[in-house]
């Protein structure tokens, strides 16, 4: 699929050339928080509100694959293993557990986690967890 296709799904598109904003169809959005990006041969999202990019793909009608203009290419590609350095893994734990004390000081004012929410704070937790896990080797 290409870009353009993809960008006339989005709403509150912004952006020109290869990098444009939107609003992610994956959560309840009134400002740009996705990020869309072209890159060689394929399109890169990235929802700073935590969305995962199958969530946004399958909001919009799409699949992974149509994020690919080569999808055979793809498949035989080795996946790539990053590595992460302290300050990469302190700056993940550090904006989850933003998350975390947000939900905390709304719960302790007595207001209810809606599903969204909930959702995002155990995502919040695995993050956490995976940075810990990862910095113990």
């Amino acid at each position: 699929m290409s870009l353009e296709a993809l960008l006339s799904r989005l709403h509150k598109v912004k952006g020109k050339g290869g990098s444009f904003v939107a609003c992610c169809p994956a959560h309840p959005d009134k400002s740009p928080s996705l990020a869309i990006r072209q890159a060689d041969e394929r399109i890169l999202l990235h929802c700073f509100a935590g969305c995962s990019v199958l969530d946004i793909v399958g909001a919009i009608g799409m699949e992974m694959g149509d994020l690919f203009q080569e999808e055979k290419k793809w498949h035989r590609q080795k996946p790539i293993k990053r590595t992460f350095y302290a300050t990469d893994l302190l700056k993940i734990i550090d904006r989850e557990a933003l998350i975390v004390v947000v939900a905390a000081i709304d719960m302790a004012g007595g207001k209810k986690l809606n599903e969204t929410d909930s959702d995002r704070l155990r995502v919040a937790a695995q993050r956490i967890e995976e940075a810990v896990r990862y910095s113990n080797g």
